[in-house]
């Protein structure tokens, strides 16, 4: 491979193999010959990451995810109060907003998806590879979802949210008018704020 590949695909991160055979014009075959030697690593069905790439590990599989899903898609639900730190527990499966339509093609259950139809462009955070709900959303969010996140878990992350100075009742109100949940903070307001 040579060294302005080499820096092509540093600089992509994570990458489908249809985009590298489209930028670069590198073939399926010359995409597993780098496998077998190391310039690249395959990470899942059709994506392939450079070893030297500026992807951090620990937002490795959330990239995964968003690439999967698809750009309509982003981190939320457990996933986002685990990255925000407003729970201690790491969740078992990577967490995603989606809209209704879009399936979980998933068959290993790696993936649990929220389908909402709350729009996905209001509260959602674009990192450099991956989305994920901003703390307003993923709070209101946890509360929309109560009966899967659990509700125990949502008030607790909302007080430790609000505690911390990581948001405010006023940024969350903002929020759930720009969502239309205001009926979800209204059902849970006085158990967060107490």
């Amino acid at each position: 491979m040579d060294k302005v590949i080499h820096k092509k695909l540093q600089s992509m991160g994570l990458f489908k193999s249809g985009e590298v055979q489209k930028k670069i014009g590198v073939s399926q075959s010359t995409l597993s010959r780098w496998v077998d030697k190391g310039f690249i690593n395959h990470v899942s069905r059709g994506l392939y990451i450079h070893p030297e790439s500026s992807v951090l590990p620990e937002h490795l599989d959330f990239a995964i995810a968003c690439s999967h899903f698809g750009f309509k898609s982003a981190i939320g639900g457990l996933s986002a109060l685990f990255y925000y730190g407003l729970t201690e527990q790491a969740p078992e499966q990577i967490w995603l907003i989606v809209p209704p339509a879009r399936k979980d093609e998933s068959t290993q259950k790696k993936y649990k998806c929220l389908r909402t139809h709350t729009s996905l462009t209001i509260g959602i955070d674009k990192k450099k590879y991956f989305k994920i709900t901003n703390i307003e959303r993923t709070l209101l969010e946890a509360m929309k979802f109560a009966t899967k996140i659990g509700q125990r878990t949502a008030i607790s992350s909302a007080r430790k949210a609000l505690r911390e100075g990581l948001t405010t009742e006023k940024k969350l109100a903002q929020m759930s008018s720009r969502l239309k949940m205001k009926n979800v903070l209204e059902k849970y307001w006085e158990a967060i704020v107490i």
